[in-house]
């Protein structure tokens, strides 16, 4: 009897918590904001660290710098390139029906990370940044794909294929 007292008595307790926080404060959602540039350098060193900061769109001025969502793999095809995924979440109350802001400057800069390193023991000479700029029609994510070779850039002409860029889409797989 004491244990079904209980349970009543934390049953109820955790429904009236319930329900007074589904009325107050904010409700916030989250959304993709638009990847728009990047400071990849043309090529990575050894032992060398690298601060990468990336520029992207807020959506509205209601909107604010939640995160970063990332990912990383070795490419399937290629063994000798890492992948990294790269999206900016941004944060916003539904609940806002006017956006009281001024949406003179939704173009921010975040930085993604400050001390990227390329160790020796990695046998990896391309590093690959998918940066999310969007979806399709279909809700495939849309890439600004960056390649960032590891050492100088040969002088016999390799250049035009390291550090490319290139808007990828992913729908067509």
């Amino acid at each position: 009897m004491k244990k079904l007292f209980a349970f009543a008595l934390i049953a109820v307790g955790v429904l009236s918590l319930t329900s007074c926080m589904n009325d107050d404060g904010p409700n916030i959602n989250y959304e993709v904001a638009e990847i728009t540039g990047h400071d990849l350098p043309e090529y990575f060193e050894e032992g060398e660290e690298y601060e990468i900061n990336v520029d992207y769109l807020l959506p509205s001025a209601c909107h604010s710098f939640y995160g970063f969502q990332t990912g990383n793999e070795e490419n399937e095809d290629d063994e000798t390139i890492f992948e990294y995924y790269i999206q900016v979440q941004t944060s916003y109350d539904p609940n806002l029906t006017e956006c009281t802001e001024e949406d003179d400057d939704l173009e921010k800069t975040a930085e993604l990370i400050d001390d990227f390193e390329i160790k020796s023991e990695n046998d990896y000479t391309t590093y690959r940044f998918n940066f999310i700029t969007g979806y399709d029609s279909d809700g495939n994510p849309e890439y600004l794909t960056v390649d960032v070779p590891v050492g100088a850039p040969d002088d016999n002409g390799d250049e035009e294929e390291n550090g490319d860029e290139e808007n990828n889409d992913d729908s067509n797989e």
